[in-house]
Formats: structure tokens, sequence, C-alpha cells
């Protein structure tokens, strides 16, 4: 419902802020600002595409996994949908991803939510099944050693991510 609510949300508010720019500054002013931002921004991802790219291909040299590059890469292909889509409020978030520092910490967040819903396993739903008074529900989980949470907080420590839980 909420990428629903978005899709509709997201147009409208546009054109709300489209009508109040060019009563303010005019139409064409209006229209070249937003062409303006549109390749601003693509020259910007453009520049730090290709660095980003640059710097994967020499992770996979030395034999190291390129994976942060290439969610690096993620949140500037996302910038780019941004930027390309006309109006104010997409072009802003578009060119607040082109700053690495905003970019990773949405990627954290985004990655952190990523890997607690992959720990806790594939989810079967099955409708409950009831006999003798008794209700059975189906399910999966996974035991953790102590390996796998040291794991889990490296992990977490590498993406910059503040512990969680009590520590153990």
């Amino acid at each position: 419902m909420v990428p629903f609510l978005l899709l509709l949300a997201v147009p409208a508010g546009e054109i709300v802020v489209f009508i109040e720019v060019g009563d303010i500054v005019g139409t064409w002013p209006t229209i070249g600002a937003i062409l303006g931002t549109a390749f601003a921004g693509g020259a910007l991802l453009r520049r730090q595409g290709l660095r980003t790219l640059a710097l994967a291909r020499r992770q996979l040299a030395a034999h190291r996994s390129p994976a942060a590059e290439l969610v690096e890469c993620a949140g500037l292909a996302l910038s780019a949908v941004l930027l390309l889509l006309p109006g104010f409020f997409t072009d802003a978030l578009g060119i607040a991803l082109l700053f690495p520092p905003l970019r990773r910490a949405l990627l954290r967040t985004v990655l952190a939510r990523v890997a607690a819903g992959a720990r806790r396993g594939p989810v079967r739903r099955r409708p409950a099944r009831s006999g003798g008074g008794t209700t059975v529900i189906d399910g999966e989980y996974s035991v953790l050693d102590e390996g796998d949470e040291a794991r889990a907080a490296a992990a977490r420590h590498d993406l910059g991510a503040a512990p969680q839980g009590d520590g153990r």
C-alpha cells in the first residue's frame, strides 16, 4: 500500500511545487531549473559512478569482494533515476544521494534492515491446524551459535552500524 501511495503523492506534490515555483519565477525559469538540475546531477553522477566502478575493478583485481562498491553503485543508480524524474523534490533526493556520506548512511540503514530480515530466515506461512484443542503453527528457525553472533556483530561493525541487543 505504501508504494501505491507514494506513486500518487510524489507526482501530486511535484505538481504543486511546479505551480508555486512557476508563480514566483515564471514558467521558463522553472523549466530551466528542472533541466539544469538533471544535467548537473547527470555530470556528477557520471564522474562518481566511473570512480566507484574503477574502485570495484581494483578490488576484483586484488581478489577482494567489491560488495561495498556494488552497493555504492546501487545508490548512484537510484540517484540517477531520481534526477531523471522531473521535479524539485526528486531532484533534491537525487542530489542528496550524490553526497557519499549521505548515500552511505542511507545504504547502511537499508542493508541493516535487509540483514535483519535475512537472519530470520525464510518464512513459510501455512494456516494454523487445530487438533484436539491445540493449535499448531508451522515455521522455520535457525539456531545461532557464538560464532554466528560474532560474525553478525563484525558485519554490523564493518557497516558502521551501532551494536544491537545486549552484546550476547
